[in-house]
């Protein structure tokens, strides 16, 4: 079907009445002796999310936390659901006047993600008022010359908004509790093969952990393309030659391929967590991240996803590559490696990462390397689930008309020329498509709908009324995504109505000036005493500086 056309900008009259308060208040563990036993169509779905609770629930509910607090019930009882319907056609759509929301009295654009209950009319509630996922408005940052650490004001040029917003109190962030998901002591010693893999993995890690100290340390910093380490990947391993280096990236590679076979395409991820995007084999700026806001495995880390492009480009891919698949090893059920696009032997042949395993291990293991590598490349999953809520994809969500239970039935391993199939175009779209971002200054181009990408034939990008919809269509709230630098930028944006967020966490990429980042998710209730399987998740970005602030 052609793509619906562009609508006329709309305006949005403010109210005048304030805002409440902002709101108070499954993951299946990977067993690698289990893995290593076991080595192993997209449909349409309504325009209205299912509630996340059933609506057979006896009596009426009461919202959830202070009375002040954002709802999660309508007053007859029944859970709020997802809405995002928009008029067929661009004529209804100027004509089409905007709803109120019975909260905060503050109006609801044709098309945006908002909530209602099934059965009462004009029970409208906007995306701010509801069970949703909020993106704070401040973030925290670290500036690697002074060391200095800061919490600003997000500024507006990173805020992609098609109009004005009021802007929620600062939530305080709440303490967690460790949860490693370290492998249990009786099924190590059950696979002789996986004790030997988490060893390895441990010492790689320890390592790392060791490095991002004498790092934080250092008397200035550096890019990392300059950052001139004698045997970093040597260090990093704890090996002296080459044939122990060799083994020891095999013994991760075989491991990491072994889990992922065991896990879904669409993984669950428990909050809190972290979300690291795009590192391209930046290990300085990881391991400067690590030492700013946490390694995973630590409190202040407890979960990571590392949402794709680990390699390629960079100076250090081998050691980036090695040092998250001993993660992974290490923390099977708490750190997850989402596919990206550069998670592809066609990619890796053209942009680097092939002549950096040749440079490191040589000829005599470099092309056998790469290539177990690239295998292992087909079978990373596609995409991780936060909580139910909140999706994280390394490109996009392409045009949209998939479910993410169509996601998790999808198999792998997935060469290069099995995303390049006609019936596959959707999953391409997971690694390439873009997002158009809809701010008011971009309202004269074709920010509405889908439309072709300059990133090939097969990929395309997406306006926000697409983003809107898909998050309605599967119960989500906010889709991350990565997969683009931007020239001085902070390392994230926030765009869609709020409803979906960059993050890149690679600095001053290819000559970009950008500052890096990573986008903390946790869950705001968690302390208060609150009983409810309903997280309410916050998101906050934090940031580390670029070299071109010194």
């Amino acid at each position: 079907a052609p793509p619906p056309p562009a609508a006329s900008p709309l305006g949005r009259a403010r109210r005048g009445l304030g805002r409440g308060p902002r709101r108070e208040g499954r993951l299946r563990p990977s067993s690698m002796a289990h893995c290593f036993q076991t080595y192993a169509e997209a449909s349409s779905s309504e325009e209205e999310g299912d509630a996340l609770l059933n609506d057979d629930a006896a009596g009426p509910r009461m919202c959830l936390g202070k009375a002040d607090d954002q709802v999660q019930y309508c007053p007859c009882g029944k859970p709020l659901r997802r809405v995002a319907k928009l008029p067929g056609h661009a004529a209804f759509l100027v004509c089409s006047s905007a709803l109120e929301c019975v909260r905060c009295g503050d109006s609801i654009l044709p098309g945006e993600l908002h909530f209602k209950c099934r059965d009462c009319r004009e029970s409208e509630v906007c995306k701010e008022c509801g069970p949703g996922v909020y993106i704070e408005h401040t973030f925290d940052f670290f500036d690697s010359y002074t060391h200095e650490r800061d919490i600003q004001e997000i500024p507006a040029r990173v805020l992609h908004e098609r109009k004005a917003r009021q802007r929620r109190p600062k939530s305080k962030t709440r303490g967690v509790n460790l949860d490693v998901g370290r492998l249990h002591a009786d099924v190590i010693a059950a696979q002789s093969e996986a004790d030997h893999a988490v060893r390895m993995a441990e010492q790689v890690v320890q390592n790392a952990a060791a490095m991002a100290g004498e790092v934080m340390a250092e008397g200035c910093d550096a890019y990392d393309r300059d950052w001139c380490e004698e045997g970093t990947l040597f260090r990093l391993l704890g090996t002296s030659n080459e044939y122990q280096t060799f083994d020891v990236v095999r013994v991760l590679v075989e491991a990491v391929t072994k889990l992922h076979t065991c896990e879904e395409t669409l993984q669950d991820v428990k909050a809190p967590c972290k979300v690291f995007g795009d590192i391209h084999g930046q290990l300085r700026d990881l391991l400067l991240l690590f030492a700013t806001f946490g390694i995973p495995g630590s409190p202040e880390c407890p979960t990571a996803v590392f949402n794709g492009d680990f390699v390629d480009r960079g100076k250090h891919q081998v050691e980036v590559l090695c040092l998250l698949f001993a993660l992974k090893v290490v923390h099977p059920s708490n750190v997850f490696l989402n596919r990206g696009n550069h998670e592809d032997s066609h990619m890796n042949t053209k942009y680097g990462f092939h002549r950096a395993c040749m440079v490191a291990f040589g000829d005599a293991y470099g092309q056998a390397l790469y290539e177990a590598i690239a295998v292992s490349f087909t079978f990373l999953p596609l995409a991780s689930v936060i909580e139910d809520k909140i999706l994280v994809v390394h490109g996009g969500i392409g045009d949209g008309n998939w479910s993410t239970d169509a996601l998790r039935r999808v198999r792998r391993p997935l060469k290069h020329s099995d995303l390049q199939q006609d019936h596959n175009q959707w999953l391409w779209n997971l690694l390439w498509s873009d997002p158009i971002e809809d701010d008011e200054k971009a309202s004269k181009r074709k920010v509405f709908g889908v439309h072709s990408s300059p990133r090939g034939k097969l990929a395309v990008k997406f306006g926000w009324n697409v983003t809107q919809a898909f998050c309605a269509r599967n119960g989500l709230d906010l889709v991350i995504r990565s997969h683009q630098a931007k020239r001085c930028g902070l390392g994230f944006d926030v765009m869609h109505n709020e409803s979906l967020i960059r993050v890149f966490s690679a600095r001053d990429y290819e000559g970009h000036n950008n500052d890096c980042a990573v986008l903390s998710v946790f869950d705001l209730a968690e302390g208060d005493g609150v009983e409810s399987d309903d997280k309410v998740l916050t998101v906050r970005p934090q940031v580390l500086s670029s070299m071109s602030h010194t």
